[in-house]
């Protein structure tokens, strides 16, 4: 009896090892396996790391180049700005100008055709001149056939002479009047196209200052959503 209690120590020492071993061995297989998954999951998560930050550093290059765009945009709608406000500015003078020159216009207008009555007054006079030197011509002739002086022959040249010399005159004056009155209105035709020029200038400015806008919130649209993946990447 006291013999057999040795042995069922030792054979329950043995059991008890053989079952701790076996419990080891099982423990050291958990580990090792638990050791692969924590390996594969820092693989992952190493991976996952390596795509964040290419993807932040992409990002920051896509808005670094939002910013330049954005920068460039607001530059050209600052120059826009200034040039249109520049062709507004030749507007007002140049419809100044317009209104000074139909002021002239209308002064030069009422002006020719005052002169005009008076050239018509003194082509009438002209003419009543000419009726009168006409008659008198016919009677000195009629008086010299008779015998009279030849004086009034002598009046009569130089009456026509005057009379030649008066009407040079009035033509040289109507010639001049007309070319300014000319003059006046090429001047006229001239100011008022280039208003319409600056008018289709600063309607085609705008329409290149309101797309350049309408783009610059395209850009700003990207460029807040990089933003924000930006601070969710930091």
């Amino acid at each position: 009896m006291a013999a057999t209690d040795p042995q069922k120590q030792i054979l329950t020492l043995i059991r008890d090892f053989a079952t701790e071993k076996s419990q080891g061995e099982r423990r050291i297989v958990y580990l090792k396996k638990r050791i692969q998954e924590l390996r594969a999951e820092v693989d992952a998560a190493n991976a996952e790391l390596e795509c964040a930050k290419r993807l932040k550093e992409t990002t920051e290059q896509e808005i670094k180049g939002y910013e330049v765009e954005l920068s460039m945009n607001k530059a050209s709608i600052q120059a826009l700005e200034a040039r249109i406000s520049l062709i507004q500015d030749e507007i007002s003078a140049v419809g100044s100008d317009l209104e000074a020159v139909k002021n002239e216009e209308g002064a030069l207008r009422d002006d020719f055709i005052e002169k005009m009555r008076e050239l018509n007054a003194t082509i009438r006079k002209f003419q009543e001149t000419v009726v009168c030197a006409f008659h008198e011509e016919n009677l000195s002739g009629s008086i010299s056939t008779d015998g009279a002086q030849p004086s009034n022959t002598r009046d009569t040249e130089v009456a026509r002479r005057a009379i030649e010399d008066q009407l040079q005159q009035i033509i040289s004056q109507t010639n001049i009047q007309e070319q300014e009155y000319q003059a006046e209105q090429n001047t006229h035709k001239q100011v008022q196209q280039e208003l319409i020029d600056l008018e289709r200038k600063l309607s085609l400015m705008e329409a290149i200052m309101k797309e350049s806008m309408e783009l610059q919130e395209l850009t700003r649209y990207p460029y807040l959503i990089l933003l924000q993946l930006h601070d969710r990447l930091l």
